[in-house]
């Protein structure tokens, strides 16, 4: 079962890691940490499942493609959001080049300072409303 507003950051650099985690919490979101790929794998055998995934492409004992692709084979997780955070977009643009039958990521995000805006609007997108605020999106966005 997904909960709502949780965001699971896979990032194993710290600064990183606290700067997405800091965004997300402001914007609504619970923040689960996970520093290390194995351990990201090892996550999807667990509930809550994630409103929405931030994974870094380099990580210690599993890259983010081997997390991505067992992510996309686990029933529970291949629906869920999955947007691969890099410092090289042109690798993550090569590996859609030349692997177009893997399992994609929804999108990719270069680190850096355009990132944290990007952020932001994505999780705006996917954060979750409370249903008893007995307004529409539309109808918040009017006022």
């Amino acid at each position: 079962m997904a909960q709502k507003n949780l965001i699971l950051i896979v990032e194993d650099n710290e600064d990183f890691q606290n700067l997405y985690s800091m965004v997300a919490e402001t914007a609504g979101f619970e923040v689960e940490s996970i520093y290390d790929g194995e351990e990201a794998i090892q996550r999807l055998e667990r509930e809550p499942i994630p409103t929405i995934v931030l994974l870094d492409s380099r990580l210690p004992h599993a890259n983010g493609d081997e997390i991505l692709q067992a992510a996309r084979a686990h029933e529970k997780w291949s629906r869920v959001p999955i947007y691969l955070i890099t410092a090289d977009l042109r690798a993550a643009q090569r590996l859609k080049t030349f692997a177009p039958d893997a399992p994609h990521a929804d999108g990719v995000i270069e680190k850096g300072a355009e990132s944290i805006h990007k952020l932001r609007e994505l999780f705006e997108q996917f954060r979750q409303k409370p249903a008893d605020s007995g307004q529409s999106n539309l109808e918040q966005s009017k006022k």
